[in-house]
């Protein structure tokens, strides 16, 4: 018989009709508030029993939690078939949405990704941003762009992987240098290929002995065959990476697969150090910042990271090494098939507490790093306050910016700037519909038409800790506390007729390239600020992302444009056709530049004589 609830007086009528009908099923819940904006993501291995212990009289929730629940305005929930799912979606949706009472990541849309592409014959090596089930084998994820592009470079030299879109039977620059295996060179080239990819995968696991012992075999073959000059490529490839392993701390006689998780808290954020241990030795270091912590038991902040970074880690070892245990370990444990440690003594926790120093100082060089940030953006608003004659405070911002190419694939862009930073998840992207030609005035109109439909009459919430705000949810979008269009006088006045015509009446002003001119409504005269200004500083980068933006997305669609003019004008190639042509050759390019027979073998002749006639 399940437990008999009394229901708080922040329970509406809607959630109380919702509560007496929830499945004993294992799910994901959703919380939301008034304006449908997402409060809280969580799973549950039942969600009955884990959703109405929110609501009931006498409830042992944090802080943090009461405040929520408080809020709470409507909830739905998700049904899925174990907790597995529950927690690889809840991972997914926290992701998605960066609930205000979530632990999240900070940032995490910069995490990469080593993605190689088992499917292909000839597997390429390349960084992605997002995991895909495509067959491919991922590492990661890696907190630093820069790690991993000097990591591949490296081993490149070790590896000679494919790294270009040339078809393999095109050869690349890199494979004239012997940089480059993949490519179809005759007989065993296939298989010595695959052997190169695998010796990567081994490696970029941990298991570097495996990899040398390879190598030192290969070496031995090949000076037995009087091939002097390729013992000597094996040669080299084991000086660098006996010179990479010398530089790793041997922590473990034990040939240990391990990671070893340290926290370090301050206020509302809290850091994470991860050791990452192959074969006993100390491989990589991770650090991680989370927001939305405060309040929360460091069991209950362990846990959040481990669900979502360990379900978005393609590669893990099975143990896990923690001051403590996290919140539900058991369920976490039969999720993501992991096994926790938590030592009193001995090694293991000499590892645990310097994981948690070097936590301790990441957080404090970051916190350093985001103040001086702060500061100077805190700054720049002010004096770009006093410069515009603002009363209220600046604390919401957006600017706009138009790209085109003689008026093809024209694109607008808006960024958001909250508190004199750059606050991503608001950014938006307009295809221009409905000019022709190049009218950029009449686009910057068309987009801020088609933006003002969404305009509220509140300002957004000021955030929990100093973190950023609540995301725009529903169909409303906060208004901003200013407008900057990235253009002079014509671009601002045909703006301010949009602005007119919506009844918006926001602060608005121009900002011209040429001078870094000012234009003001109603005002003859251009303000030009200092140029050691920080206000002036703070709205160039303003402008400057917002070109950055949309000059992006221009190139992206006049990309896709200009592979659809060219392969779909083709007699007898749909879509289908096109996928194969552009997977195997890689471009538009390595179609037309390769040889009839590769053609025939996915379009039979008649498409290659047609495809011939077009390209």
């Amino acid at each position: 018989m399940s437990p008999c609830y009394t229901l708080t007086v922040n329970a509406s009528r809607k959630i109380q009709n919702i509560l007496t009908k929830l499945p004993s099923r294992p799910g994901v819940y959703i919380f939301r508030d008034a304006q449908n904006t997402v409060l809280y993501v969580g799973k549950a291995k039942s969600l009955k029993p884990r959703i109405r212990s929110y609501f009931h009289t006498g409830a042992s929730l944090d802080p943090a939690k009461r405040i929520m629940v408080s809020r709470v305005a409507d909830l739905e929930y998700i049904i899925v078939d174990s907790e597995i799912e529950a927690l690889l979606l809840e991972s997914t949706l926290i992701k998605k949405y960066r609930p205000p009472f979530n632990v999240i990541f900070r940032d995490d849309k910069y995490y990469q990704y080593i993605k190689i592409a088992l499917k292909d014959d000839y597997p390429r090596v390349e960084t992605v941003r997002r995991i895909s089930k495509d067959g491919s084998r991922y590492f990661g994820p890696f907190t630093s762009g820069f790690a991993v592009r000097q990591t591949l470079q490296l081993l490149k030299r070790i590896f000679p992987y494919r790294t270009c879109k040339e078809p393999p039977s095109k050869p690349c620059f890199d494979s004239r240098l012997g940089r480059c295996l993949g490519h179809d060179f005759g007989p065993g080239s296939h298989r010595q290929y695959q052997n190169v990819i695998h010796g990567l995968m081994r490696f970029l696991q941990g298991d570097v002995d495996a990899t040398l012992r390879d190598f030192k075999r290969q070496m031995k073959l090949a000076a037995q065959d009087h091939d002097f000059e390729q013992a000597a490529r094996f040669r080299d490839r084991i000086f660098a990476i006996q010179k990479i392993t010398a530089e790793q701390k041997v922590v473990s006689a034990k040939l240990a697969n391990q990671d070893i998780i340290g926290l370090a808290r301050i206020a509302d954020l809290t850091a994470v150090n991860l050791f990452q241990i192959r074969s006993g030795k100390l491989l990589n270091r991770l650090n991680f910042i989370l927001q939305h912590t405060d309040g929360r038991a460091d069991s209950d902040v362990l846990s959040s990271f481990i669900s979502q970074h360990y379900s978005q880690s393609p590669d893990h070892p099975r143990t896990v090494i923690t001051r403590l245990l996290p919140a539900d370990a058991p369920a976490i444990a039969r999720a993501l098939q992991l096994k926790f440690a938590a030592p009193n003594r001995g090694l293991k926790r000499k590892l645990v507490a310097l994981a948690e120093s070097n936590a301790k100082d990441y957080l404090e060089r970051k916190q350093r790093e985001w103040l001086s940030k702060e500061a100077r953006a805190k700054l720049g608003l002010a004096e770009l306050q006093r410069a515009l004659l603002l009363t209220e405070p600046l604390q919401l911002i957006e600017c706009y910016d138009i790209s085109n190419v003689q008026g093809t694939n024209a694109v607008g862009s808006l960024v958001v700037f909250e508190q004199g930073l750059p606050k991503k998840s608001d950014y938006k992207k307009f295809r221009i519909k409905t000019v022709a030609g190049t009218n950029d005035y009449a686009m910057l109109q068309e987009v801020l038409h088609r933006r003002f439909r969404h305009h509220g009459s509140q300002k957004p919430p000021p955030a929990r800790g100093g973190g950023a705000a609540e995301p725009r949810g529903g169909g409303s979008w906060p208004n901003p506390d200013l407008i900057i269009i990235d253009g002079g006088k014509g671009q601002l006045n045909a703006s301010l007729r949009v602005l007119a015509e919506l009844n918006i009446l926001i602060p608005t002003i121009g900002l011209a390239k040429r001078e870094e001119e000012i234009f003001r409504p109603g005002q003859k005269e251009s303000l030009r600020l200092p140029k050691d200004s920080e206000g002036l500083f703070l709205i160039q980068r303003i402008r400057d992302e917002a070109h950055r933006f949309a000059i992006g997305y221009y190139r992206k669609r006049h990309g896709a444009e200009i592979t659809k003019s060219l392969l779909d004008e083709v007699p007898g190639i749909g879509p289908k056709l096109k996928k194969m042509l552009l997977q195997k050759f890689g471009s538009v390019n390595g179609i037309r530049t390769a040889d009839d027979r590769a053609l025939e073998a996915v379009l039979g002749k008649h498409k290659t004589a047609l495809l011939r006639e077009h390209l």
